[in-house]
């Protein structure tokens, strides 16, 4: 084995977010889907080229996407929900199923697993006819190979796919699985005439929740019929954010060439190492999560000890995840305090070749001083502010019951109230007062003033609209998260940190994210917003389920699509939601802010969610 390290993933924005822009240009019709193909193309050969001179063996293909990986294996599959078949024109039909159009509302979007990316959850229907449409991976297989590049190809593993997907069939989605197994067989004997040898990354992170038996039988069956196709496919089972030993005894005896697992976030990893008998194994130890630089001596730790039990030379070195959770490049920050401990994509990749380097071929003088500087860096840490939150600030005064009976006294909001979350559509004027205001274009009483006409505008709409709870817009914020951190002590915000959320929805973070009911809970806040218009039900069933008793907003219009929900629509949001919560605990909302949207579509819209309130309202 020559190969000695791999990178799962890399980031599809772009250095400078082109992938954004090119996609929001092409919505608008600003672009023709030529010159979108064009852009897409140049930011695929600069990773690869990226990739390639910074020593990295095992570059991908397939991990390029136009919104979601998951929603290009809907389309590989020709899984295409019933009310999307009609559009003739593909990428038409491939962005309506993302966003949604006119006559047909989006397909469920829901987190990546524990990460802030969001992906397009399949939609399997009794009627589907599955057949394969492998032309992306094709094309963009030799798109690498014309610039002299030998990729792996990633693929969204079938017992993934259909654990992640929804069905209302009886025994849910696992009912197709003959059906997707079939499909990507017929992949993998295309893919066997490619080359001399092909290398196929297959995704099956599923293997880190929870599993039982009859998932372990579907993953036996699946790569014991693909590891069989041909002998020039060298399948490499990929599974990350956590340890997958439930798995590991199936990999090892499966015939396919190596397992790749994260060492980061699934350090228990190590102790099923020996069930992985003759496999190459990629050692996830560079944290394709985090932004922050690798301590070099840590992962090289791990990965001797990985080689007690796996021999060195079967060993590759890799990234835990794909580097599509992290922004693209630390080198584009201005000089800070922080700036040095920052890593982002391509100083992983980085990090990645230069551990592979010493770890395979041994340390000169120059490395061991990298790794004594690297050391120290990380030595010298950051001081918490944690420890001066003063410990009454963490309480709330009185409880929750109290609290609310002198709101309701105050306040006398009607059933369901119905509110906003905060921000409104930053136009693009807005956006240009902004810029020329830090520029010193205008002056503070100058822009102040625009600042109160676009709220008096919002404060004015929202009156007409009937809403009860009115918010301001929020037109002085960029990034929610950025605003609030540049407000705050002991937070660094990045200029060029942008990390893709869904589609062209980019966001500076780092936040962390919590699906824990306890903390929620421990928040005590009055009223709690939550994401449900694309999900349903669903997680509010775990707020029943812990009988949670303060009020919730469960959002009830989805902000990522273009599209107006009618009045209709909004009722059978509403009454579902009803389903779950108790109509005296329950507010009427959107999923989120509306600052992404246009005012043509704002206006409209909330005018029908307020209407569907009140409609319900008069039949109680």
């Amino acid at each position: 084995m020559t190969a000695k390290t791999l990178v799962t993933g890399f980031p599809r924005i772009g250095e400078n977010r082109e992938l954004k822009k090119a996609l929001e240009q092409y919505w608008t019709g600003k672009i023709p889907a030529k010159e979108l193909h064009e852009k897409a193309r140049a930011i695929r050969e600069k990773n690869w080229l990226l990739q390639q001179r910074l020593g990295i063996d095992l570059i991908s293909c397939n991990d390029f996407s136009y919104y979601d990986s998951m929603l290009d294996t809907v389309v590989m599959l020709n899984a295409i929900p019933e009310r999307f078949r009609g559009n003739g024109d593909r990428l038409q039909r491939y962005f309506a199923m993302a966003r949604g159009r006119d006559d047909a509302p989006a397909m469920e979007m829901t987190k990546w697993f524990n990460t802030n990316y969001h992906y397009i959850v399949p939609e399997l229907e009794k009627d589907l006819e599955f057949a394969l449409d492998a032309g992306k991976i094709l094309d963009e297989y030799q798109e690498a190979k014309k610039l002299g590049i030998q990729p792996k190809i990633n693929l969204i593993g079938p017992v993934s796919f259909l654990g992640l997907s929804k069905t209302p069939e009886d025994g849910g989605s696992f009912f197709f699985f003959d059906r997707v197994l079939d499909i990507y067989r017929q992949l993998f004997k295309l893919l066997a005439d490619l080359d001399r040898e092909v290398t196929v990354q297959l995704e099956e992170p599923l293997f880190v929740k929870d599993v039982d038996e009859s998932l372990l039988a579907f993953l036996k069956q699946s790569l014991m019929v693909l590891g069989g196709i041909s002998d020039n496919i060298r399948i490499l089972v990929s599974s990350y954010f956590e340890h997958s030993l439930e798995a590991l005894e199936i990999l090892g005896k499966a015939p396919i060439w190596g397992v790749a697992l994260d060492f980061v976030h699934g350090p228990k990893n190590i102790d099923g190492l020996h069930l992985l008998k003759d496999k190459v194994l990629a050692a996830g130890v560079v944290d394709g999560r985090n932004i922050w630089v690798n301590d070099y001596r840590s992962s090289l730790k791990i990965l001797e000890e990985i080689s007690q039990s796996i021999p060195r030379q079967r060993i590759l070195v890799a990234t835990s995840c794909s580097l599509l959770h992290v922004p693209h490049a630390a080198v584009l920050e201005p000089e800070s305090e922080v700036k040095p401990r920052l890593a982002f994509a391509c100083e992983k990749t980085a990090e990645v070749a230069f551990l592979g380097r010493i770890f395979h071929e041994g340390r000169a003088a120059a490395d061991e001083e990298l790794i004594r500087e690297r050391s120290d860096l990380l030595s010298s840490g950051f001081k918490s502010a944690a420890g001066r939150i003063h410990p009454e600030y963490t309480v709330r005064d009185g409880s929750f019951d109290q609290r609310i009976r002198v709101q309701k006294e105050i306040l006398g909001l009607p059933e369901l109230p119905t509110t906003t979350i905060g921000s409104f559509p930053q136009t693009n004027e807005l956006r240009r007062l902004r810029r020329d205001f830090r520029k010193g274009i205008f002056s503070e009483k100058e822009y102040e003033t625009e600042i109160r006409r676009y709220i008096d505008d919002c404060v004015l709409f929202q009156e007409e609209a009937g809403l009860d709870v009115l918010v301001h817009g929020e037109p002085e914020r960029n990034d929610m998260v950025e605003y609030f951190g540049e407000l705050l002590e002991g937070f660094h915000f990045t200029c060029n940190g942008w990390v893709q959320s869904y589609g062209s929805r980019c966001v500076k973070p780092p936040v962390i994210y919590t699906d824990i009911i306890d903390t929620i809970e421990a928040m005590d806040a009055d009223v709690i917003t939550i994401e449900t218009a694309r999900s349903g039900n669903r997680l509010l069933g775990v707020f029943r389920e812990n009988q949670y008793t303060n009020e919730i907003g469960p959002g009830v219009y989805d902000i990522h699509s273009p599209r107006v929900p009618s009045v209709e629509e909004f009722e059978d949001q509403i009454r579902k939601r009803l389903e779950v919560l108790d109509r005296s605990r329950m507010w009427v909302n959107p999923d989120c802010g509306l600052k992404t949207r246009r005012w043509e579509q704002v206006r409209p819209a909330l005018i029908n969610m307020v209407k569907a309130v009140e409609k319900i309202r008069s039949e109680s």
